[in-house]
């Protein structure tokens, strides 16, 4: 008799195991209760460790240029995740392979994730005291390292976790800190990211969080805006938007 996983981490997932798990089916979970996902990361572990040899896949899973995850495979194309909990479980197990393939791992499953334009989608938000505090679209705060604008207009933030496109909605606000310096556009502005916890500053989508190993203070950060071409992006940051199950990988 085929059985759906007991285990509370299924419901968190936005990919859910129905059978055993040599066998994988795909559904969207869009139900948690509070207390399963205190512990969901941790039965991820457990789930990894119970079957290490669950198949990757592609092709099922893209982040857009707007920072919406849209499941793409067999299932209602192009429906976008908006579920908060289920956000915040895919921002938490979001990771990049040596190889520059960005994948969620869901559970003992690792799905590899097409990518619209770049790997990571910056926001930006001001703060009461007038510094700006950047995030990625997985709600990580970081400082910002570079910035480029391609040849459709577009910005990308080099930011501590990779190269990202900024949000469109932001690019008002990003405006305000552009000047020009000796024939070139430079972008300066007082950037911060807090010691406290920056969820109780900001109310967003994903929950924003700091990485522990990311410095806290604010700083005054002048950056060249640098030309690029959207084509040489990938290869510049060394990503793979379009990443496909190779046969070396393991479980595959």
């Amino acid at each position: 008799m085929v059985a759906m996983w007991a285990l509370p981490m299924v419901a968190a997932c936005v990919w859910g195991w129905t059978g055993c798990p040599s066998n994988a089916m795909l559904s969207l979970h869009s139900t948690l209760q509070s207390k399963q996902e205190q512990v969901v990361d941790d039965l991820v572990e457990k789930a990894l460790a119970r079957w290490p040899n669950v198949p990757a896949i592609a092709g099922w899973l893209k982040l857009n240029m707007q920072g919406d995850w849209l499941l793409t495979g067999p299932v209602p194309e192009g429906l976008t995740i908006s579920h908060p909990r289920i956000l915040n479980f895919m921002a938490r197990n979001y990771g990049r392979e040596a190889d520059g393939r960005y994948y969620f791992q869901n559970g003992p499953q690792k799905a590899y994730v097409h990518l619209a334009y770049t790997p990571w989608v910056y926001r930006i938000h001001p703060l009461e005291h007038g510094a700006l505090m950047l995030s990625t679209h997985t709600g990580l705060v970081c400082w910002p390292l570079g910035m480029y604008q391609d040849e459709q207009g577009r910005v990308l933030i080099e930011g501590e976790q990779g190269i990202g496109l900024l949000h469109s909605n932001d690019m008002d606000l990003l405006a305000k800190g552009l000047q020009e310096s000796k024939g070139e556009l430079i972008h300066q502005a007082s950037w911060a990211v807090p010691e406290v916890d920056p969820d109780t500053l900001i109310a967003a989508r994903t929950r924003l969080r700091r990485d522990k190993t990311t410095s806290t203070g604010q700083r005054t950060c002048t950056l060249k805006l640098l030309p690029i071409e959207s084509s040489a992006v990938a290869l510049r940051f060394q990503f793979n938007p379009n990443p496909e199950v190779n046969q070396q990988d393991p479980n595959s």
